[in-house]
């Protein structure tokens, strides 16, 4: 990958320094995952930083038999850099959501890339501060019906990762529990609302793809301030 191809990608390396931007393409490893591959194990927190090139991935808890998808990445983002930076978590793992594509660099490296430029230690606290703005504004979403929470979770995951086109965006078919738990609604309530809007002409989907369009944002918008 060239820098210019990796600042374009990854907003944390926007403002790093040519000079980092070599070091980084240096020591990142390049890995592929299949399908329902496990990228992390519980056990694996810690030990390095990934960077999405490309797919989908969820970020699962397991506890007490019990699974529930905490969330959902695409293109552009990163996962990891916490547990880096402090204590790992427990009982939590990765799975890919389709073929995935990611640049890895090991703990000690990523740290290493935060002494060394300063631009990007400034740029990994914004992303960290958006993080948390994200969490707090999916928890003013637990007040509100489930098509709403559906709705904005479908309009978040299209802004964040989907492939835009004119009317709408395209992102993966995400399957109906996992796309139910990161919205904090029941797969019943989840497979009701998508048919609905299905029938409003708001969603297509593409089976033999594994894609689904949103194919009118404006009025998606409309229903989720008028619900």
């Amino acid at each position: 990958m060239e820098t210019q191809a990796i600042v374009e990608l990854f907003p944390l390396f926007s403002a790093a320094n040519p000079e980092t931007l070599e070091w980084i393409l240096s020591v990142v490893d390049e890995e592929s995952y299949g399908q329902h591959e496990e990228i992390i194990k519980e056990n694996d927190w810690g030990k390095a930083v990934y960077f999405i090139v490309s797919g989908w991935v969820k970020v699962r808890s397991r506890y007490n038999h019990q699974e529930t998808v905490l969330e959902i990445l695409g293109k552009g983002d990163f996962f990891g850099e916490m547990e880096v930076l402090d204590e790992s978590l427990k009982y939590i793992d990765v799975i890919a959501l389709s073929d995935v594509q990611l640049l890895s660099i090991s703990a000690q490296r990523f740290l290493q890339m935060l002494f060394k430029d300063p631009q990007i230690h400034h740029k990994m606290l914004q992303l960290s501060v958006r993080r948390v703005r994200h969490l707090y504004r999916r928890f003013q979403l637990h007040q509100q019906t489930p098509k709403i929470k559906l709705i904005k979770t479908l309009m978040k995951l299209a802004e964040a990762y989907g492939k835009l086109m004119e009317e709408g965006a395209e992102i993966l078919q995400i399957p109906d529990q996992d796309l139910a738990d990161i919205a904090d609604i029941s797969l019943d309530e989840c497979q009701q609302i998508i048919t609905q809007l299905q029938q409003q002409g708001c969603l297509e989907s593409d089976s033999s793809r594994q894609v689904l369009f949103l194919t009118n944002l404006k009025q998606l918008n409309h229903f989720a301030k008028q619900i």
